[in-house]
């Protein structure tokens, strides 16, 4: 810059030095011309013309060539801008277009997400469920348990008292002689057995034996063994009480028979049954067996006992499920026993479904949480990926409205610089032509003077002016030439601010890129970390839950094997048992039809005569054998109809293993819905429990709650209100006064209000038994509840009155009629009939 500087000071120097040179020479050219005054004159204005018009054309001239090279920079400039425009817009519509697919896809991958969150939340609220189900099940369960041993405990016990163990005891150490209890070895009809089992009383557990000699053995074992006491009957000392039999004709009414009579038995074990029975009467009913109280020991079918004292037994049988009866060796099983072993085996079924089920639903959480879990993950890419695009296509919307101003201002400047080169375009043509006219007059003007000193001295300033010209030319030329180098270094500049500007641009593109490059990279690494630590916990957890389960399991294991095998001992030794009876049963009426056979015998037994030997035995054998085969044929369509009834049978049995599932399933939903039931009640109770408190301690000052009578089995019992009044102790609502059980009611009443409200209620003279700050609080209260419902109150208490919003009342008229009269006390009072 200096250099150019000095160049041009230079240049405007020499410039000078030639304008004062021909200014002198003009002076020398005035006074020569002094004496051709007009001559000089007209010369002389016609040059002053064309410096004039020289003045104006040369700024314009400049002007022009400097708006022609401002007009073609700008013309590249607009042309690049256009470019890097379009550039712009169609980058910006890619992003656009790419953002909406993206958001599109984030759209179905949310939809995606709130599905798989809500099928996991419904199979956690199942499991849950499930979980909930089978604890109930298990306490009570153990509940049952507890009752079934307590049960069977007591039964054990009455089996002790009535000798049932001491017979089981002496029949398993395989001492022989042993007949069995007097139940067992009678038959009673129907209509007679409950009167003569009541009759028998104690002595049906007595034990009958073969003689004195096993009764003394059966009581050395049970010493030995501590197994209690019992009563033997040895049929060879036994004997029967003697008594004077009423006779047919002498029996009075109601009188049916003696005990004894109408028992059914053996011959050996008459004795033994007229020793229980004794002198035992049975009669049809108490009133007739009241006429004959003192003469007999009397039992009705009702089973009432009279004994001859005048003692008399009595009343409900109901009790007697655990007794010994005839024809049975243990006593029956109570009906709430067996209810209990029924519902015991069928929550066995139903934990071992809801087991299944729980299983299968664990399976289902894990495989949807980690379903879950990935498409969260994708759902965050895609989001990231929409929220880098939507920051490209913010900062290319930013780049094209910056873009677009700068196009706007160089359209602008454009347009007007192409103007005002038009405008000049337009006059310097018109100049030119005058400037043109005034040298060629000059010219005649000088070709015409013949004076050759003024010749030459024009010819010297004509000389000279060429040398300002060239002058005037070398420094228009130099101004140009540094106006080039100003244009081209503001253009330059331009550019370089522009680069500069990018420059900014991609360097905050890439601080943010840079920045989201790190906060993503720190949420991976997070993400990570969080994984690493879930899949370690969810590891220890799995491995936790494995070996809990191989316990459980083991544990399971080992508890059905146990109870198989005691089930399998039990029903080994009940079949043992009842083959053994059976056995019995077989040995008796074996001997008897020996007894019989030999007792159809003749006397004496015929002999087999010797001379018979085998080969007439077989034969007599083979005849009996034809005699047979002439029976035939057999009915060979009997094994066809057993075929069908097999395939019939396994049909049914395959439907009822069908049904018995069904009724499985069914059983579970059942108790799930009690679960549900159980839970939402819980929740329901809690809410109004809570409320119930809070609304108590406003409206008496004092405390309250709800309590039930059952907590675990809440549907089993009742609902409590406790409160506790301020300054008074601790009452149950049935032993409050009138004031105190109108808040608790009232309390109630608003605690369920608040969990679930009514449209409207409606009050008659709640507020009779409380006093005026009672009713001040109540009305509070009531006012307070209104907004979320409408109360309409009957009351006759002015605080109640005064804080209606709208009041209602009726009187009595004149006459038989009553008058109804609306007031609004928010407002002026106005009456309206």
């Amino acid at each position: 810059m200096c250099i150019r500087d000095r160049d041009l000071v230079a240049l405007r120097s020499q410039k000078e030095e030639a304008q004062q040179e021909l200014n002198r020479r003009r002076d020398s050219a005035s006074t020569i011309a002094a004496a051709s005054e007009a001559w000089v004159q007209e010369q002389t204005e016609l040059r002053h013309q064309i410096e004039s018009i020289l003045d104006r054309v040369e700024p314009q001239r400049t002007e022009q060539a400097r708006l022609q090279e401002r007009v073609a920079q700008l013309e590249g400039k607009i042309q690049e801008q256009n470019q890097a425009l379009e550039a712009i817009v169609q980058e910006a519509a890619d992003k656009q277009q790419q953002y909406s697919r993206v958001i599109g896809q984030l759209g179905d991958q949310r939809q995606q997400v709130d599905a798989m969150q809500q099928g996991a939340t419904a199979a956690e609220r199942d499991l849950q469920i499930q979980q909930d189900t089978q604890n109930r099940l298990l306490q009570e369960q153990r509940d049952k348990q507890r009752q079934l041993d307590k049960l069977e405990a007591q039964a054990q016990a009455m089996r002790e008292t009535q000798g049932t163990g001491v017979i089981q005891l002496l029949q398993d150490s395989g001492l022989s002689g042993i007949c069995g209890l007097v139940a067992q070895l009678g038959r009673v009809d129907a209509q007679y057995q409950l009167a003569l089992e009541i009759a028998a009383g104690a002595r049906l557990a007595h034990l009958v034996v073969d003689d004195d000699g096993v009764a003394a053995a059966g009581i050395q074992l049970l010493k030995r063994q501590r197994a209690g006491r019992a009563t033997f009957l040895p049929l060879n000392k036994i004997r029967a009480p003697h008594f004077n039999p009423v006779p047919q004709w002498n029996r009075p009414d109601g009188f049916i028979d003696y005990a004894c009579n109408l028992i059914e038995c053996d011959d050996r074990y008459q004795d033994v049954f007229a020793y229980v029975f004794g002198s035992t009467v049975v009669f049809a009913s108490l009133e007739a067996a009241r006429r004959e109280m003192g003469q007999y020991r009397i039992v009705t079918l009702d089973g009432e006992l009279l004994e001859t004292s005048g003692a008399m037994t009595g009343g409900s049988t109901s009790s007697r499920q655990g007794s010994l009866h005839f024809g049975t060796v243990e006593p029956a099983e109570s009906a709430e026993a067996i209810a209990l072993r029924d519902r015991l085996q069928e929550i066995d079924r139903i934990l071992s479904r809801c087991q299944q089920e729980i299983g299968r639903l664990v399976v289902t959480v894990k495989q949807q949480s980690q379903v879950l879990m990935e498409a969260r993950q994708q759902y965050r890419e895609i989001q990231i990926q929409a929220e880098q695009l939507q920051n490209r296509t913010t900062a290319l919307t930013t780049q094209e409205a910056q873009l677009r101003k700068q196009l706007d201002q160089n359209t602008q400047e454009f347009a007007s610089t192409q103007s005002r080169l038009q405008a000049l375009e337009q006059q310097l043509p018109a100049q030119e032509q005058e400037l043109q006219q005034l040298r060629h007059t000059l010219a005649e003007l000088e070709q015409s003077q013949t004076h050759s000193e003024w010749q030459q001295i024009q010819a010297s300033i004509r000389q000279q002016e060429a040398v300002v010209g060239d002058r005037q030319l070398a420094l228009q030329a130099a101004e140009q030439r540094i106006q080039d180098l100003d244009n081209q270094q503001h253009r330059i500049q331009e550019k370089i601010n522009q680069s500069r500007q990018k420059l900014q641009d991609c360097r905050a593109q890439q601080t943010t890129v840079l920045n989201q490059h790190s906060a993503l990279g720190t949420q991976a690494t997070d993400l990570t970390n969080q994984i690493s630590q879930t899949q370690t916990a969810l590891t220890a957890l799995d491995q936790t839950l494995a070996a809990e389960k191989q316990e459980r399991d083991r544990a399971e294991r080992q508890l059905r094997d146990q109870q198989n095998a005691h089930q399998q001992l039990e029903w080994q030794r009940q079949k043992l048992l009842e083959t053994q009876q059976a056995r019995r049963e077989q040995l008796a009426a074996l001997q008897e039809q020996i007894n019989a056979q030999q007792a159809e015998l003749p006397d004496p037994l015929p002999e087999v005569p010797e001379e018979l030997g085998l080969e007439q035995l077989q034969h007599e054998l083979r005849s009996l054998q034809r005699r047979l085969q002439a029976m035939e044929p057999v009915n060979m369509l009997a094994l066809e109809e057993y075929d069908r009834t097999q395939a019939r049978l396994e049909e049914l049995s395959q439907k009822l293993g069908t049904l018995d599932e069904e009724r499985t399933e069914l059983l579970l939903r059942i108790e799930n819905f009690t679960t549900l039931r159980q839970r939402a009640f819980k929740e329901a109770f809690d809410a109004v429990n809570k409320n119930f408190q809070a609304i108590f301690a406003e409206l008496s000052d004092g405390d309250g709650y709800l309590q039930l009578d059952n907590s675990d089995d809440p549907f089993a019992g009742g609902l409590n209100l406790v409160a506790h009044p301020k300054g008074k102790p601790v009452r149950r609502l049935a032993s409050m006064s009138g004031g105190e059980k109108s808040l608790t009611a009232l309390s109630f009443i608003f605690a369920l209000q608040r969990y679930r409200p009514s449209p409207f209620y409606a009050f008659d003279e709640v507020d009779m038994f409380l006093d005026g700050a009672n009713v001040e609080r109540l009305a509070k209260m009531i006012k307070q509840q209104a907004q979320q419902a409408q109360f309409i109150v009957v009351s006759l208490r002015r605080p109640m009155i005064e804080s209606a919003e709208r009041t209602i009342g009726v009187t009595q008229a004149r006459g038989a009629y009553t008058q109804v009269l609306g007031l609004s006390l928010q407002q002026p009072q106005s009456a309206s009939v």
